[in-house]
């Protein structure tokens, strides 16, 4: 089951109050047209203080109030954040880390796989849903934990139950698991299965990667154990969701390095995201965009935004009209839903200054005024532009086992530049999905597992880990005519990070028409060549040469004395091999070109103004066009269409002024 509802509101936690108010609050929620609470994720310790006694009138108190006044619930399982008790009583229930036991306090810090925390957790949980069955009427919904970690645990029991994999995995073949993931160097050949060592003390990058994919595995079939015990009790009408969440520079900026999010996914109805970002003058909607993209990339279909921010930090307090572009952007990107991390303030503890929808003073304001204006807005138009359905020409192959490589081996190969974000695999990742959001280039993204030749054009961005499998399939992808981009360090691992022995990239060079076998670090190194590059390599330059006359055509080449013979971007047929990291301008002039070979029309209009689109459940062709930006704008009508909101028609060809952080929507 899914929804099929337009979902807007706010997390609500009664008992974070100074005193109870729960009339007030759902008051001013149904007046400000909201119509759902998610509530109970982390309320274990309020319903069970002490082991074995057990109190949900809070919980009862808010069910009762949301049926009085009318607001939906999504339940929360109170499982990713423990009370002390649980902690005091089996101390192996906190992850154990290469740090060592994580002391009590944070959330997130559990085992998952313990068996003790598995028992309490499925008693309380049990007793929640048994609590809660005369209100079926209001609970559409479940939520699964709380961003799921696994708390990077590496205790004695988990690696048990690791070592367990990697025997299942090669068929008890010992000799095989050695060769595979280099064991012999340094002498870490493993002896025997009884005699697995310790893995957090490992120098191998291929084992440190495979123990944190086990770690993603290990999160989903969390997920998946959840959802059993729910399925025993949720009527067919109920939804199963998670918040997932998004790799974090102060903000959500990429893919999560923790969780095998499709995959985790699969436990669910439908998946839910928590997005949040810079606002006033850094408001670009880009990671709106990017997560909603990576939201509809999980089930193939439309997503909740179960968190984003009503204030939030200090320096995220909007400007006004921005709760409202914010709010209609997840819309624009398929949202089915809009809700606030959180309704209130609260006084205390941790997120005492991640400011909700209220003020500490715990009154209406100008957010709550602008959000419960644009909750009268979507009354009337919720079944317009909520659940869009997308067609994106492009797509973006995402890849954990990638990401986790380049952690593992950084581009320039030396362990003490480990940790420098600017050329992870998220903002290698991002320079890509930017340059296309920016040019108003609408994006999917997908993973090797799916099935990506309905697109005209794949960018494959630092695809270090790449399975024959994978291999084979862009190869196919090729062959039926599709575009590929290929960036650095791409097709140059296996799957356990065992570099390919062949001429690089792996089983791809009579595609790309070049082939490398030295790389190395720019400096100072620009461009020549027809493709006009303005800016200078960075990160890593692959050293690529063509390997026949009919190889690839060389579009640049670097600008220096003695690597001027390289080829820095190159095309062959349909494949455009791009070898060194480059900057906003250039990756965006490469894409162009590529767009225009692909035949993908490139928008005339590009960032600030903002242009998406899609299908509603009406067959109505729904167009958003934002500002985003402290000036106005101007936008030319590209078809025939009308204003939902005004009602006003337009012809191709007329222009309209979009006022600073505006928006038009159209209907066609």
């Amino acid at each position: 089951m899914k929804p099929e509802q337009f979902l807007f509101g706010c997390a609500y936690y009664d008992e974070y109050m100074p005193s109870s108010r729960i009339d007030e609050d759902l008051k001013l929620m149904r007046d400000a047209h909201m119509n759902v609470i998610r509530i109970a994720e982390s309320t274990w310790s309020t319903w069970e203080q002490r082991e074995g006694e057990f109190d949900f009138s809070s919980l009862i108190n808010m069910l009762e109030g949301a049926r009085k006044y009318g607001l939906f619930v999504i339940i929360g399982t109170p499982t990713y954040a423990f009370p002390s008790w649980l902690s005091d009583m089996c101390p192996e229930v906190l992850t154990e880390t290469s740090s060592g036991r994580a002391l009590y306090g944070h959330r997130q810090l559990i085992d998952i796989t313990n068996t003790t925390y598995r028992k309490y957790a499925e008693r309380i949980l049990r007793k929640m849903l048994d609590i809660i069955r005369p209100y079926n009427d209001i609970i559409i919904g479940y939520q699964l934990d709380n961003e799921t970690r696994s708390g990077g645990a590496m205790g004695k029991d988990i690696q048990k139950i690791f070592a367990q994999r990697m025997y299942e995995k090669y068929n008890g073949d010992l000799e095989a698991f050695n060769l595979e993931f280099g064991m012999d160097y340094w002498s870490n050949k493993v002896p025997s299965w009884d005699a697995f060592p310790d893995v957090k003390g490992t120098i191998n990058g291929s084992l440190d990667a495979e123990y944190r994919a086990f770690l993603r595995d290990v999160i989903a079939e969390f997920h998946m154990w959840l959802k059993e015990i729910i399925d025993e009790y949720r009527t067919p009408d109920q939804f199963i969701t998670h918040n997932f969440d998004f790799s974090w520079v102060g903000y959500s900026f990429g893919m999560q390095p923790e969780v095998s999010q499709a995959k985790t996914a699969e436990a669910c109805d439908i998946a839910g995201v928590d997005i949040y970002h810079p606002t006033q003058e850094l408001l670009t909607g880009a990671e709106i965009a990017m997560g909603g993209a990576i939201g509809r990339s999980m089930k193939k279909d439309n997503y909740l935004v179960l968190e984003t921010e009503a204030q939030g930090r200090p320096s995220w307090t909007p400007f006004p009209g921005q709760l409202t572009l914010q709010a209609l952007s997840h819309l624009s990107s398929g949202a089915g839903s809009v809700m606030y991390w959180h309704w209130h303030s609260i006084h205390n503890s941790y997120e005492t200054y991640w400011k909700g929808i209220l003020s500490h003073n715990l009154k209406p304001n100008k957010p709550y005024w602008e959000l419960a204006e644009f909750g009268k807005f979507m009354t009337e138009h919720k079944d317009t532009i909520s659940y869009l359905k997308k067609n994106c020409d492009t797509a973006i192959l995402l890849d954990n086992r990638s990401l986790t490589g380049i952690e593992e081996f950084p581009l320039n190969g030396e362990e003490a530049f480990k940790g420098d974000t600017e050329f992870d695999y998220n903002h290698m990742m991002r320079r890509w999905f930017d340059a296309c959001y920016k040019m108003n280039i609408e994006t999917d993204f997908v993973y090797a597992e799916d099935d990506f030749s309905s697109y005209k054009l794949l960018i494959v961005p630092a695809l270090y880990s790449a399975s024959e499998k994978t291999i084979t399939k862009l190869r196919e992808f090729v062959k039926d005519g599709g575009h590929l981009i290929l960036t650095p360090k791409s097709l140059f691992s296996n799957e356990h990070l065992k570099v390919y022995h062949d001429d690089q990239p792996h089983n791809f060079t009579d595609l790309t028409g070049a082939t490398y076998d030295q790389f190395t670090i720019p400096v100072n190194t620009g461009f020549k060549g027809s493709l006009p590059l303005k800016g200078k390599a960075s990160g890593i330059m692959e050293l690529y040469s063509p390997l026949t006359s009919d190889g690839a055509e060389v579009l640049s080449s670097y600008d220096h004395p003695y690597w001027g013979e390289y080829a820095a971007v190159m095309r062959r047929g349909t494949v455009t091999t791009v070898g060194c990291i480059l900057d906003e301008h250039d990756t965006s002039a490469v894409l162009t070109d590529t767009l225009n070979n692909a035949g993908i029309t490139v928008p005339a209009v590009s960032f600030p103004v903002i242009v998406k689109k899609g299908i509603n459940k009406n067959g109505e062709n729904v167009s958003f066009v934002f500002n985003y930006s402290m000036n106005p704008s101007e936008y030319v009508i590209t078809e025939d269409c009308r204003n939902i909101k005004t009602g006003e028609s337009y012809k191709a060809g007329d222009s309209v002024t979009l006022p600073t952080w505006g928006y038009l929507i159209t209907v066609s």
